[in-house]
């Protein structure tokens, strides 16, 4: 890097010049999208991979990888430390033009993605222009999402799962001018919650064993870091605060709930603030799939000072592959007894899913209860004219290996895209997902889709288990939902950048394996 701020490295704007000259004779392929030269940015980061030792636990440190951030331009308070192995938040502003120079010191190769955020084609972050170790990308956008809370991570084919397991995750938050007239808690009054299960071994490291069973159920750990620490603490007022919570673990789903049963109050999904037509969403509890997010009000006012109360995961039986694992029973003793089970094998499968978790908490301050102005969420955005167009997606698993219409991710030509995932930009497509029945490897997908954000419409909510349906949050604008099996899960979607972007399983062994698709928006 040179000084001064100046970005140089493979993907600088001088080494964009000879890339177009060799483009131009043939020497390089590149798509014509990636070509166009940016505007000068509002904000402009270097964001940095590397590998690092961190104190996680009381003993030796923990060997991670780990995003690191600096403000080369703009605002300073764009980038704000995690406080632990995570990456920075990235804090936004709608309308920013932003400039993120990505420098690979992993000592693989890698690329990020901007997940839920609306960029162009070249700025995704798609396997195919993933960049070797040493190398540099440089990412170009304007900040167009809705104030909201969004996440980046590392998006390589086939690495996915073993790069955001060893710490390569951070949150986005995008805010707006027009959130202050809502009534919302003010930033002091925030905070952030990333939801990851760990596995831990000898030494305090990270244990990511791909055995037969971590294929098929994801890894799952039995272990919850908040923020990338272990029994986290929080301390609050007597008053409201806005906490973000985003579920970046492998594959873990969440029964999010309070200990003391009071309900939780939703005022946001994944891709911004719910509208006054949709309103405060109040359920028991949340269920939350992997890198879904999101955003609720809580009044610890409503509580006496000098107590305590825990976020948790309750218990769920989710009647799948790793229910029978991580549940005890018949089944999963044989299951434990077909890969080599007993106590080592247990600690090696990580707790299993559905099991209660403690997730983090909070210690209410004495004084006097500060109560919050009245919330007043906005009117809702007209929706996008309806295409016609209507897709249909089969989601399977099978032979150890998702599938999406029969296919897989082809890693000899990652640009292949079928008729059946071609959708029109500017206007509404409804697309159709089904899970297959009941079978021995049925189980539930977070499906996430790239470059978007769209709305449910209908659910079958009659084939997700009886004692997470309560919980699931299908209001507002969305770009990751669960779909259980038996499940029929139908969305309005309409692309507003067109080119070449990618529907998955957000699971991420599941992505790994090959579960994940292009989809074109033309």
């Amino acid at each position: 890097m040179a000084s001064g701020g100046k970005l140089r490295g493979v993907m600088s704007i001088d080494r964009r010049v000879a890339l177009k000259a060799l483009a131009a004779a043939g020497l390089v392929r590149w798509p014509a999208a990636f070509a166009q030269a940016p505007a000068d940015p509002d904000l402009e980061i270097r964001l940095t991979a590397a590998r690092d030792r961190v104190p996680i636990w009381s003993g030796p440190a923990t060997d991670v990888l780990r995003f690191r951030a600096e403000v080369l331009r703009g605002r300073r308070d764009a980038v704000r430390p995690s406080g632990s192995y995570l990456g920075p938040v990235l804090d936004l502003r709608r309308g920013e033009r932003v400039r993120i120079a990505f420098v690979n010191r992993t000592g693989e190769s890698s690329i990020v993605h901007w997940h839920g955020m609306i960029v162009p084609e070249r700025a995704d972050g798609h396997p195919r222009v993933a960049i070797a170790s040493g190398a540099e990308f440089v990412y170009d956008f304007e900040v167009r999402n809705p104030a909201g809370t969004y996440l980046y991570h590392p998006h390589p084919h086939g690495r996915t799962g073993a790069q955001v397991y060893a710490g390569l995750a951070g949150l986005i938050v995008v805010r707006e001018p027009g959130e202050a007239a809502l009534g919302l808690p003010s930033a002091a009054d925030e905070l952030a919650l990333v939801l990851q299960d760990r596995r831990v071994g000898s030494g305090n490291q990270l244990v990511f064993r791909r055995t037969m069973m971590d294929d098929m159920t994801g890894v799952l750990g039995d272990r919850v870091l908040v923020n990338g620490v272990p029994d986290a603490r929080f301390g609050v007022a007597r008053r409201p605060y806005r906490l973000r919570i985003a579920n970046v673990s492998n594959a873990r789903i969440y029964k999010l709930a309070w200990s003391d049963e009071r309900p939780l109050h939703v005022i946001a999904t994944d891709s911004g603030l719910l509208s006054r037509a949709e309103g405060v969403q109040v359920r028991p509890y949340v269920v939350l799939a992997p890198f879904e997010r999101i955003e609720l009000l809580e009044d610890f006012g409503a509580r006496s000072g000098g107590d305590e109360v825990a976020l948790i995961s309750r218990s769920f039986n989710n009647g799948m592959m790793g229910g029978m694992m991580g549940r005890g029973g018949a089944m999963s003793n044989r299951m434990r007894g077909m890969m080599g089970g007993g106590s080592m094998m247990g600690g090696m499968m990580g707790g299993g899913q559905g099991e209660e978790l403690l997730i983090a908490r909070f210690s209410i301050a004495r004084g006097e209860r500060q109560p919050g102005a009245a919330l007043q969420l906005a009117e809702p955005q007209p929706p996008a004219r309806a295409s016609g167009h209507e897709l249909y997606t089969r989601v399977s698993f099978s032979h150890m290996r998702g599938t999406l219409n029969g296919r897989v991710f082809d890693h000899h030509d990652m640009t292949a895209v079928a008729d059946d995932e071609r959708l029109p930009v500017g206007a509404a497509t409804l697309w159709t997902f089904d899970n297959d029945g009941p079978g021995m490897m049925a189980m539930p997908h977070p499906i996430h889709i790239h470059g978007v954000r769209f709305s449910v419409v209908e659910r079958t909510a009659s084939a997700a288990p009886a004692d997470l349906r309560e919980g699931l949050i299908d209001v507002g604008y969305k770009d990751t939902f669960l779909i259980f099996p038996g499940e029929r899960v139908r969305a309005w979607v309409a692309p507003t950048e067109p080119g070449l972007f990618m529907y998955h399983c957000h699971n991420l062994e599941h992505e790994d394996g090959g579960m994940m698709r292009n989809c074109r928006f033309v």
